[in-house]
C-alpha cells in the first residue's frame, strides 16, 4: 500500500505539471488564431500601436518584457536605441550596411554583451593578493511574431552564453558561502563553457495578460529590483541581486511555465509551475515529467507616494521535491565551504519572499514632472534617445526571506540599500551607484549537525557592497566595487575586495 500511495502520488504530480504545461501552451496556441482578428477594446490586446503590417509588435508595444527576460534594459532596436559615431551610439558596432534594420524590420532582434573582470581579494578571506580575471558572454536573439508579420503579441527568444577562465574568480579566494560574483556563476559553476541556456516563446494575451513557456531563469520574472537585479550594471554580490533562498526551489534555468496578468498599474500578479531540475550545459526533458515541481506566485504593489515611484512584492513558492540534504542552489559554494551536507529526509519544502524597492527623490521632484521633462526635452530634440527607463533619482530598496530550517541551509535572508540613478556627479544622468548590505543566516539544524564534522559556522554571513557605474559610452560601461564578506566558517577571516566590471554592447 505504501508503494503504492508513492507511486499515485508521483503520478499526480507529473500530470499536474503536464496539465499546467498543456493549459498553457493551448492558451498560446489559441492566441495565435485569434491574433489576426481586429481588435475589441483596449485591453483585448497588448498596449501600443500596430505595425506597418497590422500586428502588434511585443518589443515595441512592451519593451519592458524583453528587459525583464533579459534582466538587462537595453536591446538594439528599442526605443532607447541612439545611432551616431562610436562615442554616441549605444551598441559598439551599431547598424553596418543597415543590416541590422533590414533585421529589426523581419522581427529580428540580435544582441551581443561581453562582460569582462578584474579583481582581487585584497585581504582576510581564504587566500589575498592575487589579481583575477575572468568574463562572460551573452548572446541573444528575439524573433517578434508582431513585427514579421505573423501573428501579434509574440516572441521566440534564444539565449547562448560564454564563460572563460571561470575557475578563476575572486569567489575561491573570499571562501563566502554566497559568491561575492554571482556572474561567474552562470552559466555553469566554476567551468568554462558555451552553452544556449534559454529558449522559449512569451505571448501576450487579452486583459493584459503574458505567457512565458520554455526553459528559461524564471529568477527574471520573480524578485525583480529597479535598484538591485542586474549583475552587469548594478550590485556583483549574489545577495544584492536576487534572494538566495530562491536557489533551493528552482535552479538558474529550468522548463516551465508562467502566466502574468496587470489588471492596472499599481497591480501585478505571476504564477508558474517550474521544474526543479536542470542545468544549463545539459537539455534534459526527462525533468519536465518526473514529478518534481516548483509551484510559485508573485503580487507586486506598484504605488505611486508623493509623486514616488516604488514596488511592493510578496512571493511564496513551493516544491513537491522531497529533500534527501539541506536544500541549497548548487551555485553556492556550500560543498567548499562544509565538504559535504548531512543528510535529512523531508517531504516538499516551501518559502516565503518579500521585496521592494522606493523612490525617496526623483530628479524634478516626482515621477510626472520628470516624465514632462523628458517628453519637452525630446520632442525639442527628435534624435534624442530615452536613455532612462528608471527615472533619475535616489532609492531605498530591501529584501527578506523565510524557509523551514529542517531542510534548508539558508532559513532567513535580510539584506538593504540605497541606490540611483545618476544624481551624485552633475550632468552624468546615465551611471549608477548603490550600497547595500546582505545577511545571510545560516539554519540552526544545519549548524548543530555541523559540529560533528568540527565546521563552526556563525549564524549570519555578512555581505557589504558598494559600486559604482560609470558610462564611457553609451555601449560601454565601467563598474568599480568594493566588498567586505565576513564568511558564516568562523576559520575564515572577514574578506575585503576590490574589483572592475566593464561591460559592452555589441
Amino acid at each position: 500500500m505504501k508503494h503504492l500511495t508513492t507511486k499515485t502520488i508521483n503520478m499526480l504530480r507529473k500530470m499536474t505539471f503536464a496539465l499546467t504545461l498543456s493549459v498553457c501552451i493551448m492558451g498560446l496556441y489559441a492566441q495565435s488564431l485569434k491574433a489576426d482578428e481586429p481588435a475589441k477594446s483596449a485591453d483585448e490586446t497588448p498596449a501600443g500601436e500596430t505595425t506597418e503590417k497590422g500586428k502588434v509588435s511585443l518589443a515595441e508595444a512592451a519593451p519592458d518584457l524583453y528587459y525583464q527576460g533579459r534582466r538587462y534594459p537595453k536591446f538594439y532596436g528599442d526605443n532607447n536605441t541612439v545611432h551616431g559615431d562610436i562615442l554616441r551610439r549605444s551598441q559598439l558596432i551599431g547598424n553596418p550596411m543597415g543590416l541590422r534594420d533590414r533585421l529589426v524590420d523581419m522581427g529580428i532582434y540580435v544582441d551581443v554583451g561581453i562582460t569582462q573582470f578584474l579583481g582581487a581579494n585584497v585581504s582576510g578571506g581564504v587566500k589575498d593578493g592575487n589579481i583575477r580575471n575572468n568574463g562572460t558572454a551573452d548572446y541573444w536573439l528575439n524573433f517578434d511574431t508582431g513585427k514579421a508579420g505573423l501573428w501579434s503579441g509574440g516572441s521566440v527568444f534564444l539565449h547562448g552564453e560564454t564563460s572563460w577562465k571561470a575557475d578563476q574568480s575572486i569567489n575561491p579566494d573570499v571562501g563566502s558561502l554566497i559568491p561575492a560574483n554571482m556572474d561567474v556563476t552562470m552559466p555553469v559553476l566554476n567551468d568554462s563553457t558555451s552553452t544556449f541556456s534559454e529558449f522559449g516563446m512569451i505571448q501576450a494575451l487579452p486583459s493584459n495578460t503574458v505567457l512565458v513557456v520554455g526553459r528559461a531563469n524564471w529568477a527574471a520574472y520573480a524578485d525583480q529590483n529597479i535598484f538591485a537585479n542586474d549583475e552587469r550594471g548594478q550590485f556583483s554580490h549574489t545577495g544584492l541581486i536576487n534572494n538566495p533562498i530562491l536557489g533551493a526551489f528552482v535552479p538558474y534555468v529550468t522548463w516551465g511555465a508562467g502566466v502574468g496578468w496587470m489588471p492596472n498599474k499599481k497591480n501585478t500578479f505571476f504564477v508558474g509551475a517550474l521544474a526543479t531540475d536542470g542545468a544549463a550545459n545539459t537539455i534534459d526533458t526527462k525533468s519536465i515529467f518526473n514529478g518534481n515541481t516548483t509551484y510559485a506566485a508573485q503580487y507586486t504593489y506598484s504605488p505611486t507616494i508623493a509623486g514616488l515611484p516604488g514596488n511592493y512584492r510578496f512571493i511564496a513558492g513551493y516544491t513537491s521535491k522531497d529533500s534527501r540534504s539541506f536544500a541549497i542552489d548548487a551555485r553556492r559554494l556550500v560543498g567548499q565551504i562544509l565538504g559535504v551536507v548531512p543528510v535529512v529526509k523531508e517531504n516538499g519544502n516551501y518559502n516565503v519572499l518579500g521585496n521592494f524597492d522606493q523612490y525617496l527623490w526623483v530628479k524634478g521632484g516626482s515621477v510626472k514632472a520628470y516624465d514632462r521633462e523628458r517628453s519637452l526635452k525630446e520632442s525639442n530634440h527628435p534624435g534624442l534617445a530615452r536613455l532612462h527607463l528608471p527615472p533619475v533619482g535616489i532609492g531605498i530598496f530591501g529584501r527578506a526571506g523565510w524557509a523551514p530550517n529542517d531542510r534548508n541551509v539558508i532559513d532567513q535572508f535580510y539584506s538593504f540599500g540605497v541606490g540611483g540613478y545618476g544624481m551624485l556627479i552633475p550632468g552624468r544622468d546615465q551611471d549608477r551607484w548603490g550600497i547595500g548590505w546582505a545577511g545571510t543566516h545560516i539554519s540552526d539544524d544545519l549548524r548543530s549537525l555541523t559540529r560533528f564534522l568540527r565546521k563552526d559556522l556563525d549564524a549570519l554571513e555578512h555581505s557589504f557592497e558598494a559600486f559604482y557605474n560609470l558610462e564611457v559610452t553609451p555601449a560601454a560601461h565601467l563598474t568599480m566595487n568594493v566588498q567586505s564578506i565576513d564568511s558564516t566558517l568562523e576559520s575564515i577571516d572577514r574578506a575585503t575586495t576590490v574589483s572592475f566590471r566593464l561591460q559592452l554592447d555589441f
